[in-house]
């Protein structure tokens, strides 16, 4: 996807320090060679200061924990929260954790429409694979794909491609879906920033339906093939009081 810039968030994912440098180091390997050898934007950072170095950066870029929208209690007051701790900083809010990914983008835009109207925030996607993003289902993403990118779904796909295209999480249709509602309130400079289950496959499809993300998150896809290895972490109680990501209730059931 030499349009769309990529953000190295492995560490979490990975069994000890030696295992994230290799990986950072890796991205950042293959990012000076695909900026060489096609000009693509490549990895513009890393979420870890330890290995910022790699990418020509000095400190770790990123966006929103889950967490600090769990211990907010609600998306628009994480993003006046961070505002009030960072004021000159550029905005990327996290928007999935309620399952309200479009209620709560236009509540967020609505509120720092500076921010949204000059290109200063960006909206995360990061859909639960077991759910769809706030508004669609099945044949509305198929509405979707059939108006802004018809011939993505008028050619051979096998089951993976397909749910990658119409199904739950963050899907082709799920962007499009998104982009074209902040078009349509005027906030065309508001980036989209895309992460969950990106590896080598599903960027090549969303890069052939020319899907409109601007950064994407990735780095899961590596540990997930050494399954003794992989882990993430997921604060599930703030205040005695039980609470998760729309989608990961089962880590308190």
């Amino acid at each position: 996807m030499p349009k769309t810039g990529f953000l190295a968030m492995d560490a979490r994912h990975c069994a000890g320090a030696e295992m994230h440098e290799m990986m950072a180091y890796g991205a950042s390997v293959g990012s000076k060679k695909a900026k060489n050898e096609i000009k693509a934007v490549g990895f513009i950072g890393t979420s870890c200061s330890s290995t910022a170095n790699y990418f020509g950066k000095k400190q770790g870029l990123g966006t929103m924990p889950h967490a600090f929208i769990g211990f907010a209690k609600s998306t628009l007051r994480a993003a006046q929260l961070f505002y009030e701790s960072f004021p000159k900083e550029d905005m990327t809010v996290l928007v999935d954790y309620f399952g309200k990914e479009i209620s709560d983008t236009l509540e967020v835009c609505n509120y720092f429409n500076k921010h949204a109207k000059n290109g200063k925030l960006s909206i995360r996607l990061d859909t639960h694979g077991g759910r769809y993003l706030e508004g669609l289902d099945i044949e509305k993403s198929y509405e979707i794909l059939e108006k802004f990118c018809p011939n993505s779904i008028k050619t051979y796909r096998n089951e993976q491609e397909m749910k990658w295209l119409v199904g739950t999480g963050v899907s082709v249709s799920s962007i499009f879906y998104l982009r074209n509602i902040l078009d349509k309130n005027g906030w065309k400079k508001v980036k989209i920033v895309a992460s969950s289950g990106f590896n080598p496959q599903k960027c090549l499809l969303f890069a052939n339906t020319n899907a409109p993300i601007d950064v994407i998150g990735t780095g899961s896809y590596i540990p997930n093939n050494w399954e003794e290895t992989y882990a993430t972490a997921d604060i599930i109680k703030y205040n005695n009081k039980s609470l998760v990501k729309k989608g990961r209730e089962f880590l308190i059931k």
